[in-house]
């Protein structure tokens, strides 16, 4: 069975002063011990968020008194899924309903669904890749949720566009990204964002199927979680 299988870690690393969520606190990891002076190296994570590099929201996220972690098993966050070509999306651009209608016979009812728009490849610490990554429009998102889509993912920062503003960028959604989280969360669909290596999944097709892992940090209570998420394909047998 592994002969047959592919494997495809769809998480992005973690690292001092990585990209992150503008607003949000930047990751900080450093040696608390060093083998070489300590005899055992040991490092200490100093500051880290829910929301960091590859990472899945819950309801609560958004919706006060709504479902946490503690409410889903990990076979509640494994199952087939397909992954869409979306990467003619301009820099923040709205991802549409229309975008999503062309692909509409691969899109099942209680499925995953990962929207590829090769922001991944951008990843850096550049107004490009902080604030102009294509986002999911609110249609696009009522009708992700006709769909019955269970867990959505994206390779941007978020499923929403960004919207805040800081002194090197203002809004630039149309549609404020608090609302498109509360259409999709409110519905039981949970989102991963800054999803990585979608092309990989693709490899070279605008549709491509496969199952897929998602493993959250085993935290208590939590609105959202980091998590390794990985996709497997199986070669057909001959």
């Amino acid at each position: 069975m592994l002969k047959r299988m592919k494997i495809f870690d769809l998480t992005h690393k973690l690292y001092y002063n990585m990209p992150s969520y503008p607003m949000l606190p930047q990751f900080k990891i450093d040696f608390f011990k060093i083998a070489a002076r300590d005899k055992t190296t040991v490092s200490i994570v100093t500051s880290m968020h829910t929301h960091l590099g590859t990472h899945i929201d819950f309801p609560s996220h958004v919706i006060p008194g709504s479902k946490s972690i503690d409410d889903y098993l990990l076979q509640d966050l494994s199952g087939e899924g397909v992954v869409l070509d979306l990467s003619y999306k301009k820099e923040g651009e709205e991802i549409t309903k229309g975008d999503l209608v062309i692909y509409e016979d691969y899109i099942e009812e209680n499925k995953m669904l990962f929207l590829y728009t090769g922001w991944s490849q951008k990843r850096a610490l550049t107004p490009t890749y902080l604030f102009k990554w294509p986002y999911v429009g609110a249609d696009a998102a009522k009708f992700i949720v006709k769909k019955n889509i269970r867990i959505l993912g994206i390779d941007g920062l978020s499923i929403g566009g960004w919207s805040g503003n800081v002194p090197a960028q203002g809004p630039i959604s149309k549609t404020d990204s608090n609302t498109v989280h509360k259409i999709l969360l409110n519905a039981g669909t949970l989102l991963v964002e800054e999803v990585a290596n979608l092309d990989k999944v693709l490899n070279g097709k605008k549709v491509s199927t496969s199952f897929f892992v998602i493993a959250p940090l085993s935290l208590k209570g939590v609105e959202a979680s980091p998590c390794r998420v990985l996709a497997i394909q199986f070669e057909d047998l001959k």
